[in-house]
């Protein structure tokens, strides 16, 4: 249901005057680029950004700018980056703008951002944040000891999709917090805005003054959604705000449209308005809203309205929906695939997914597609079909679980469970299964890369064709982020149905752009499963079983040999596919950073092996007598080949998928070959000379 918010910020712009030399932040922003895009937005949690006051003049040499992801019980643990760059400023604002063009940032704040920091660590809505001289911590927003998501956590300081701002006349806080120099709209205070213009009515940037204003104000923390219930079943359940005044010389009255009610204690004393008395200026208070019972179907809406005696108004829309009460159920389902070999001889791994229904007029059927059965009860009780019995019109929350049937043969699965019941529409989930064979291997992982160039471009692997595959789709990859660990059977990427000969390279990546660039010939395949980092590890799959493995996958890389940062690793000739296990040893490295230093491979510190690969240990394959290519690398179009012998010779060159790209022959002991017609990048010479062959690597620049 769309979000709607009573919240309305007042701010007031007042002169600046110094506390001293200060660092102040005052305002922090987890963007949400809302529909229309923002022109320069780089992400739908864009901009984030930070605001500070300078008060008198500071120096930015040797500060940084550092923030606290999710709060550490054990010991803080900040990102940081020196924001040296920012110079010298007096009695103004500036900006660090992480994520976000800073340009976006103007439009869609309404400041005039010309002293910008564009870049460092990167935080989300629960993260602290701080200023440092490099040595002191100058201002502090959040608390980096309270950890997101743990049963004390205080989310009143949280901003995700939403913004914070320092009030006027509350100065620096040095190592600590204090959540009452700030006024927060709540959490996804941004998500409903479709326009930069809405955003720009709402963040109101360079408003900060080190005089705290005395005029009275009105601050709603917080949001409603759409209040809801079935016609005969209302209230609709209680939502609440916080509303809080300062500077007042009067009470706050809160009043709400016709059809809702408020109250200041939950669960009960609803009415029309509510009373929020103020002692010295101050009042704050928790606010109940919900929408009146015995209403009729129909959607009601109107405004509510926080008013005290010389503070402007702040008003908000509620809206609330009466729907019929008519038969209906509903399901929840997040179902993989159900999947099995068929040398296990048994059924898929069950999945379960959750049913319930209101106002029916009979029991709930649910019917699984052919090949698949369904049970109320995990690990037994299956059946073709289930039925679920309602009480008085309900059926509470319920488990239904699934699986593959045992004895199917080799192939593909699919099909809808159907839920039917009297009066109501049936329901539909697809399901999708397959059952696996034997494995033939033919396919192996020989080097994954994390290139240098612009967001650690090109990204992906190299994987050798050991032998002839004639449908390359029974063929899938995964990676594993951050160790992880594997979700055995979760293929992110299958292969299309393409044939490939044995000898070939095929190579996933990102992109093609960057790949092209970097290693002068296109990728095989893109996909964005290939948006790996050093500490990733790789999974290759056929008929979904796992055939090999690079890294180790419930390790995060770290002090390993084998990450692969902006760097590479790369298969040792005459190893090959080992299961799930990865044994470092038949690896070569480049170690972290080796491809650094240079705009493609070529100029890289360690150019990837790119292709050299062979399943002896042994690179080349000569059987000819006095056998030569030169120059290899091939910078003028033309390379030659001598041998000790007049007799004729058949002469091949392949791409690195295989294919074959030139065909020619001569009979002399030395031929110039023209290869003007072939793009530059890595290929296989092979020469045939009666029975005996030689085969060679070429590199065409």
């Amino acid at each position: 249901m769309k979000k709607n918010y009573f919240f309305a910020l007042l701010m007031l712009t007042i002169s600046l005057s110094g506390f001293g030399q200060s660092i102040i932040i005052t305002s922090i922003i987890d963007g949400k680029a809302p529909s229309d895009g923002c022109s320069g937005s780089t992400g739908s949690s864009s901009p984030k950004a930070i605001e500070l006051y300078v008060s008198g003049t500071i120096n930015f040499a040797g500060h940084k700018f550092e923030a606290e992801a999710n709060g550490s019980s054990s010991g803080e643990s900040w990102s940081s980056e020196d924001i040296s760059s920012l110079g010298t400023r007096t009695d103004e604002f500036v900006y660090i703008v992480v994520l976000g063009e800073s340009t976006l940032y103007g439009m869609y704040s309404g400041a005039t951002v010309t002293n910008t920091y564009v870049g460092g660590p990167s935080f989300n809505g629960n993260d602290a944040i701080r200023i440092t001289d490099g040595t002191n911590v100058l201002d502090q927003f959040g608390d980096p000891s309270d950890v997101s998501g743990s049963s004390d956590h205080d989310n009143s300081w949280e901003y995700e999709d939403s913004f914070a701002t320092r009030k006027s006349g509350s100065s620096s806080n040095s190592g600590s917090f204090d959540i009452n120099n700030w006024v927060l709209p709540g959490r996804n205070y941004l998500d409903d805005k479709t326009s930069c213009a809405e955003m720009l009515a709402e963040i109101n940037l360079g408003t900060y003054s080190t005089i705290a204003s005395t005029t009275p104000t009105i601050t709603v923390s917080g949001s409603t959604s759409s209040f809801d219930y079935f016609e005969g079943y209302g209230p609709s359940a209680e939502q609440s705000v916080i509303i809080s005044g300062e500077n007042l010389t009067d009470d706050i009255n809160v009043t709400v449209p016709a059809n809702f009610e408020v109250s200041l204690t939950s669960g009960s004393g609803f009415n029309s308005s509510a009373t929020i008395t103020q002692t010295g200026g101050v009042a704050s208070a928790t606010v109940y809203i919900r929408l009146a019972a015995g209403l009729s179907v129909n959607t009601y809406s109107g405004d509510a309205i926080a008013s005290s005696t010389g503070a402007v108004n702040n008003s908000g829309t509620l809206t609330g929906i009466v729907s019929p009460a008519d038969p209906q159920f509903s399901y929840t389902a997040y179902l993989d695939d159900f999947n099995y070999l068929i040398s296990d001889g048994t059924t898929s791994e069950e999945q379960s997914f959750t049913v319930e229904g209101l106002f029916l007029l009979g029991d709930l059927k649910v019917t699984a597609p052919s090949n698949f059965e369904v049970s109320l009860t995990s690990g037994s009780g299956y059946d073709a079909s289930v039925s679920l019995a309602h009480t008085s019109g309900t059926i509470a929350e319920t488990t239904v679980y699934i699986r593959l049937k045992a004895g199917l043969s080799e192939g593909n699965y699919t099909g809808d469970i159907t839920l039917t019941s009297i009066t109501v529409d049936d329901k539909t989930i697809p399901v999708n299964g397959n059952v696996y064979g034997a494995t033939s291997n033919s396919l192996v992982i020989t080097g994954v890369y994390d290139g240098p160039l612009t967001g650690g471009t090109p990204k992906g692997v190299e994987i050798y064709v050991l032998k002839d595959i004639a449908d390359l789709s029974v063929y899938g990859i995964s990676s594993v982020t951050n160790g992880q660990g594997s979700t055995a059977g979760n293929v992110e990427f299958y292969f299309p149905d393409d044939a490939v000969t044995a000898g070939a390279f095929i190579y996933v990546s990102t992109e093609e752009t960057k790949f092209k660039e970097f290693f002068g010939m296109n990728p095989t395949y893109t996909t964005g499963v290939m948006g790996i980092n050093g500490d990733d590890a790789i999974e290759l799959y056929e008929n979904g079983q796992i055939i090999d493995v690079y890294g180790d996958v419930d390790n995060d890389f770290s002090g390993e040999a084998y990450d692969y940062l902006d760097g590479w690793a790369y298969r040792k000739s005459g190893t090959s596919l080992e299961g799930t296990t990865f044994t470092s040893a038949n690896w070569t490295y480049s170690g972290v950073n080796g491809l650094e230093g240079g705009t493609n491979n070529a100029t890289a510190t360690k150019p990837f092996p790119l292709g050299t690969y062979n399943v002896t240990a042994s690179v080349s394959k000569n059987q000819i007598e006095g056998f030569a290519t030169y120059p290899n690398p091939i910078t003028n179009n033309r390379f030659t080949i001598t041998t000790n012998s007049t007799d004729k010779k058949q002469v091949a060159i392949f791409n690195v998928i295989g294919k074959q790209v030139l065909s020619t022959s001569f009979a002399a002991t030395k031929s110039n070959i023209d290869v003007s017609s072939i793009a530059s990048g890595l290929y296989i010479l092979k020469v045939t000379e009666g029975t005996k062959t030689a085969t060679s690597k070429l590199v065409i620049k």
